[in-house]
């Protein structure tokens, strides 16, 4: 090679580092869609109404949230403190009805039950605490965890179940989809082993049945997604347990890798069964120290969004939670004494998924060249026309982005983002040009596209 080559040869590979460098710094990166590719079939967001359901934030998720799905708790504890009689199986139907007191916390929980069923709303119905009685070892302090249940108690304990539900059903017109003890696998509050959890599901999943309730039965519940599926496969390999069982549920506390995630729904593909994430949150100790409302923690919980829907492919979620437990909503004290609420960044990251995405809809595959924006799409027919939504979050600095195969009867999508210093924010509309966006994503954000129209919840 002559001089003149070799020095041309330089200035060219120069030429071409500058150019990857500066691509590299603007953060470009490309995101592909397959609208033709249904990965699974997605009936939407929603929450959990368990704890604090007096607080004002739990009315106002309702009011401005398009809920799919939803969870409450089944307060068995107050429900039936003392034995009612002497007789499993004839109950005492006037001691029940005592219990319903108005302003108590039990008649709350019936009344936000009623209040999800009358707007459409599936819901589980999950048992934390058990009227102390029932326990081996009763007398404990509240929050003792891995309590087992009194082995000579469970006729007492079907009577405590099958009364509260037919009180519900009989007296607010509500049946929950699908029951459970909550984190069982770990004992939070009731402790059963695999196989006690198989025993259980066949123990009660019968008698719902016989008194004539819809409500079935939730397999696992389990805290975690790092290899807690393996407390339901008991149940799987029993056909008489599995005629019970109507959804699969973990909860996402701690996150983890892909194929922990893929585990869980692999599990329910198998048994041709929904998978919930029935409670959806980041760290479980979050309580302790109220970081779930700073923007970090926002963002963590984005990603497990992104994440959940990527590989563990859920039919529903339930955030923990939509009322003052880990609020989402923000209550400010005005001058004048009132109380203000204010809604969080976490509020509108998931405003973005519950809202902007179409119920019912196929999640359709994706992919993204960079690891630091995941990228997840959904497709439905919405009063009679194709929509579509993407989801978009970016969890590094802002760099320019391309969207490829876009179908072609989505000419124009409306786009809203979510950062640190604004919250659903209406942007212009963003066209289609052969098939593809050409767009700018803002640091540490979530960007929403949709043919959604604009409409409340």
């Amino acid at each position: 090679m002559t001089r003149i080559a070799t020095l041309a040869w330089a200035v060219s590979c120069c030429v071409l580092l500058t150019s990857c460098t500066s691509l590299a710094q603007q953060g470009q990166v490309r995101l592909t869609l397959d609208a033709e590719q249904v990965r699974y079939r997605l009936d939407g967001f929603g929450g959990n109404y368990c704890f604090g359901l007096d607080a004002p934030a739990t009315g106002y998720t309702l009011d401005n949230l398009r809920i799919a799905w939803a969870r409450t708790e089944m307060r068995l504890a107050d429900w039936e403190p003392e034995n009612d009689n002497a007789s499993p199986t004839i109950p005492n139907l006037d001691y029940y009805d005592d219990r319903d007191i108005p302003g108590s916390k039990l008649r709350r929980e019936f009344l936000i039950a009623r209040r999800i069923q009358d707007m459409g709303i599936p819901y589980v119905a999950s048992v934390w605490w058990l009227p102390e009685w029932l326990y081996v070892e009763p007398g404990k302090a509240r929050n003792t965890h891995r309590r087992r249940i009194h082995p000579d108690k469970w006729p007492e304990l079907l009577e405590c179940i099958g009364s509260y539900l037919l009180h519900a059903k009989s007296h607010y017109g509500v049946e929950p989809d699908l029951f459970s003890f909550n984190e069982a696998n770990i004992g939070v509050m009731v402790l059963l082993s695999a196989d006690e959890h198989r025993d259980a599901i066949k123990r009660i999943g019968a008698p719902l049945r016989g008194l004539g309730l819809k409500t079935k039965m939730l397999l696992a519940d389990a805290p975690g997604p790092r290899g807690t599926h393996t407390s339901a496969l008991p149940t799987t390999r029993d056909p008489d347990a599995m005629q019970y069982v109507g959804a699969v549920g973990f909860h996402s506390w701690g996150g983890g890798k892909p194929e922990h995630y893929a585990a869980w729904a692999d599990l329910a593909k198998s048994l041709k069964l929904p998978l919930l994430v029935t409670e959806l949150g980041v760290d479980p100790f979050a309580w302790k120290t109220g970081s779930f409302d700073s923007f970090d923690y926002a963002l963590r919980e984005l990603r497990m969004y992104q994440e959940l829907l990527l590989h563990a492919c859920p039919q529903g979620t339930m955030q923990w939670e939509f009322t003052s437990d880990y609020a989402i909503v923000r209550e400010e004290k005005l001058d004048d004494g009132r109380q203000q609420l204010i809604p969080t960044t976490r509020f509108h990251f998931i405003k973005h998924f519950c809202n902007l995405t179409p119920h019912k809809a196929d999640a359709l595959a994706t992919t993204s060249a960079h690891p630091d924006v995941l990228f997840t799409a959904f497709a439905a027919v919405h009063e009679g026309r194709p929509r579509y939504t993407l989801h978009i979050a970016n969890f590094g600095e802002e760099r320019a982005a391309s969207i490829s195969g876009v179908p072609a009867d989505a000419t124009q999508f409306r786009a809203i983002h979510t950062g640190q210093h604004e919250g659903f924010r209406e942007l212009e509309a963003m066209p289609v040009h052969d098939g593809g966006i050409r767009l700018q994503l803002a640091a540490r954000s979530l960007l929403t596209l949709t043919t959604m129209p604009a409409e409340g919840p």
